[in-house]
């Protein structure tokens, strides 16, 4: 099997898990994405956030659209630029942070189950470089 291969299924199966971690609580991995940026920088416009994830802008309008459904986010018009559009968070949004925290921490702990501590370091330096490939 190819590497390649072998990448693509470890990334499915890994948003499968996430998904099963967060649906409790009524997010996805999807949300966790958006979230996570807006953690670091509340205010961003639709199109820094798509870029900052990597995704396609319909994706990201599409996420967004029920993300705002589900309450966790409210977008608002930029005070500096009448043109923009700021995205941030509600209070609802604001109080997932610890159980993505936690989810994502769970799912790490499962994907690396049984890894030597060095082996998690060289896991993170290879992933980097091929991130950097793309």
């Amino acid at each position: 099997m190819y590497p390649s291969t072998m990448i693509k299924k470890a990334s499915r199966l890994l948003i499968k898990k996430a998904n099963e971690l967060l649906k409790p609580y009524g997010l996805t991995d999807a949300y966790s994405y958006f979230l996570m940026s807006l953690y670091q920088q509340d205010g961003l416009t639709q199109s820094e956030m798509h870029k900052q994830i990597g995704i396609e802008q319909p994706t990201a309008v599409r996420t967004l659209d029920r993300m705002e459904r589900d309450g966790l986010i409210i977008r608002t018009r930029s005070i500096t630029d009448r043109r923009a559009i700021e995205i941030r968070l509600t209070e609802k949004g604001r109080s997932c942070q610890k159980i993505i925290e936690q989810c994502a921490y769970e799912l790490n702990q499962s994907a690396l189950s049984g890894f030597e501590e060095e082996d998690k370091h060289k896991i993170k330096y290879l992933l980097e470089r091929l991130n950097n490939n793309f």
